[in-house]
């Protein structure tokens, strides 16, 4: 599996101008970057935010991103390790950029994530940009790297394979910190293109189980804990706590499961009832998608 990280902090972002928040088009740019992901097809999209999640999960809201603290007083590479350990046994490699570069294509991810090599990079005209694809088993290189130039210097001294994949997409380059205006980059933007957008919940009496539940008992699986698993949401344990009796009350189950003592305090274990609610829905909503994206091209060619 392919994850996304996305870098909102560190000592090179605007100290005048929260970067996640300015507005890239009609769209802020940290919701731009993440629309596009999501478009290529990655569902595990982790932001390294400063603000605990506050001002960024409010243009983000409902859109299942895992937000991570990150520090304004550390170098950039210092915020992108936070992100890779958090994603080490998550993904087999992951997408990194940082939130001022938010112009780049679908097309682009999609070349990136096909690509062969251990580090692959996208290229136009001959000139490198972002998003950067990194394998998880090189993570290392990044985490264990204490020298300068950041990820870029990480790479350069560790000798790995770099594979440029050349793009028609000037968007590789765009930095919205450099003052430049990118009308003619967002006139061709395929965030403009018609598209479906395929959300699907189970529903009861009411609807209980959708993307955002699913997210939750992912992190609470993935964590052991439901109070880390909002934490990476961005919500309030009062109102996960809520999510997880809704969904108990429509099933007539427990879907998590409390587990007190030990030296680490008490543990979240997510029942074998839930995981199989999980697997189904995943694999329910994929064969959706495809079908829609079928339909959707019967009746708007591209």
């Amino acid at each position: 599996m392919v994850a996304a990280l996305i870098i909102t902090t560190g000592k090179t972002a605007r100290e005048n101008n929260f970067e996640p928040l300015i507005e890239v088009g009609a769209v802020a740019a940290i919701k731009r970057i993440v629309m596009v992901f999501q478009r290529a097809g990655i569902e595990r999209i982790v932001v390294v935010c400063e603000d605990g999640a506050n001002k960024t999960e409010k243009f983000t809201a409902h859109m299942n991103i895992v937000y991570l603290p990150g520090r304004m007083d550390v170098e950039m590479l210092d915020n992108i390790k936070t992100g890779l350990r958090y994603l080490s046994d998550k993904c087999e490699s992951a997408v990194i950029t940082h939130v001022s570069v938010p112009l780049f294509s679908v097309g682009t991810v999609r070349a990136l994530m096909s690509a062969k090599g251990q580090v692959c990079i996208p290229a136009y005209e001959g000139k490198a940009g972002h998003p950067i694809l990194l394998r998880s088993e090189h993570f290392q290189v990044a985490l264990s790297y204490s020298g300068g130039g950041g990820l870029a210097g990480a790479i350069n001294a560790s000798g790995l394979q770099q594979n440029f994949i050349a793009v028609d997409d000037e968007g590789v380059l765009a930095n919205i910190r450099d003052g430049a205006t990118y009308e003619h980059l967002l006139t061709k933007h395929n965030l403009r293109e018609l598209h479906p957008d395929v959300r699907i919940r189970l529903t009861k009496e009411k609807p209980f189980y959708g993307p955002g539940t699913h997210l939750l008992l992912q992190l609470t699986q993935d964590t052991g804990s439901l109070r880390e698993a909002c934490r990476h949401m961005g919500i309030s344990y009062g109102k996960g706590r809520k999510l997880v009796e809704h969904v108990e009350q429509q099933l007539g189950y427990t879907i998590i499961e409390s587990q007190q003592g030990g030296s680490k305090g008490g543990k979240s274990v997510v029942t074998a009832e839930a995981k199989k609610l999980m697997q189904n829905y995943a694999e329910f909503l994929e064969e959706s998608k495809q079908c829609v994206n079928e339909i959707f091209l019967k009746y708007f060619p591209l």
